[in-house]
């Protein structure tokens, strides 16, 4: 008390607001603009999304297989659904990272890979220019990611002749810069990339099968090429003798959710990767933190949420969710709405974040 004005300090104050809804603080706006100013500051807005990370993770499920998924869901950190409002038409999700997603646009005369940033939580969209790439390729992937070290979102687009050839091509967008790139990446063999990517400190990463020969019958060598969104760098990555079915992240690490066939105990395994020689002299080493014994014909591993396994049913209604605790092996079922062909489903959190600008 100051001359019996009550009086907080600023400290308190900016530890109260980051852990306030981002809807709030939109509102609150308009009490000062001292706070209008606060909400806009990068130190802020870091804060206010390390703990909206940490405290109130959510999950972004979005239709399979229709051309105009009109439907985006929440899956918040209290297990309420809810739907987000105004998405992108015909747009799917193809990256989340810090609360902005990168959003690719399907209509049919649109350019090729027409995309947004947009951030739901603020109403924020960035229209991405085009990638002026050929139209002759069949086959592509987006990935959207975040690198701390030069402080900068980028999207990476690989391009294949189909589903198994040579990379033929691969564009960089960076957002801080507003341009796009090409990057050099060749294998002598041939391959395909195999997931989505997932990014990790700053490197994104792809599942990858490699076929040694022309033969169909030939077996395929499971692989992981890495990014490094930084120098922007391509590397292999080695893994063990194992069926990958979802690249994931877990405790700030690159992990592999895979399926355990054995007549024993047949479930779902998850592979960590840890940096450093490993047994072999590899740089990197693997280690397997789980086995869970549930049917894996049952159960599709797609994340992890606050150290749950999130999994999509595969021979029951589609409109569900299932949470699995690996240690317990308990399951819980989220219905989310009726739909005939499952979902993607993204980590998400809600942030301050403008697509317009890099502002971490």
């Amino acid at each position: 008390m100051n001359d019996g004005i009550p009086f907080l300090p600023e400290e308190i104050i900016r530890n109260i607001l980051k852990r306030l809804p981002v809807k709030s603080l939109m509102r609150f706006q308009c009490v000062c603009r001292q706070w209008r100013i606060l909400f806009k500051t990068p130190s802020f807005i870091a804060n206010h999304l390390d703990h909206s990370n940490h405290q109130n993770p959510c999950l972004l499920l979005q239709r399979y297989g229709i051309d105009n998924p009109s439907n985006l869901y929440c899956l918040d950190s209290e297990m309420q659904v809810r739907e987000l409002q105004n998405p992108p038409k015909q747009g799917k999700i193809v990256g989340s990272s810090n609360g902005l997603l990168c959003v690719e646009i399907n209509k049919h005369d649109a350019p090729p890979h027409f995309l947004l940033v947009w951030n739901p939580t603020i109403r924020e969209v960035r229209l991405v220019p085009e990638t002026n790439i050929s139209k002759d390729y069949g086959h592509h992937l987006v990935g959207f990611g975040f690198c701390p070290i030069i402080n900068d979102y980028k999207i990476v687009i690989t391009y294949f002749s189909g589903v198994y050839s040579d990379l033929s091509a691969v564009k960089v967008y960076s957002l801080s810069l507003g341009a796009w790139k090409e990057v050099e990446f060749r294998l002598n063999d041939t391959v395909g990339l195999s997931s989505s990517s997932v990014t990790v400190n700053g490197v994104m990463f792809w599942l990858m099968s490699k076929r040694f020969g022309e033969d169909p019958d030939d077996e395929d060598e499971n692989l992981i090429v890495s990014f490094d969104l930084s120098v922007e760098v391509f590397t292999v990555i080695p893994i063990p003798e194992l069926e990958p079915i979802e690249l994931t992240v877990y405790e700030e690490k690159l992990a592999i959710f895979s399926w355990n066939r054995s007549s024993e105990h047949p479930g779902t395994d998850m592979w960590v990767m840890e940096e450093g020689v490993g047994a072999s002299g590899e740089r990197w080493g693997w280690t397997k933190k789980y086995t869970c014994s549930p049917d894996p014909f049952f159960l599709n591993p797609r994340t992890i949420l606050r150290n749950e396994i999130v999994c999509c049913p595969l021979w029951e209604d589609e409109s569900t969710v299932v949470f699995l605790n690996p240690t317990s092996e308990k399951m819980k079922k989220f219905a989310i709405s009726k739909c005939d062909y499952g979902y993607c489903i993204f980590n998400y959190a809600e942030s301050l974040i403008p697509a317009f600008t890099n502002f971490l």
